[in-house]
């Protein structure tokens, strides 16, 4: 009954983080935050600040929609 719900919580936490490494520049990230890391191709895992750097190599939007296969 006085059971706490932290070591719960805290293992479902800790299963949503999917730790990636950034294909440019060697950074592991969690690739489920909102933070704008994505995968390029649909495969090749990029953070942030590279996804925001490298961004503007892809300003058409059709480009942007096929890469979130």
């Amino acid at each position: 009954m006085g059971k706490s719900k932290k070591p719960l919580e805290n293992s479902i936490k800790n299963q949503s983080e999917k730790i990636e490494t950034c294909y440019t520049c060697g950074k592991k990230f969690d690739m489920n935050k909102k933070d704008g890391s994505r995968y390029r191709y649909g495969k090749f895992a990029m953070c942030a600040y590279c996804a925001e750097f490298y961004g503007f190599y892809f300003d058409d939007p059709d480009q942007k929609k096929r890469e979130k296969i």
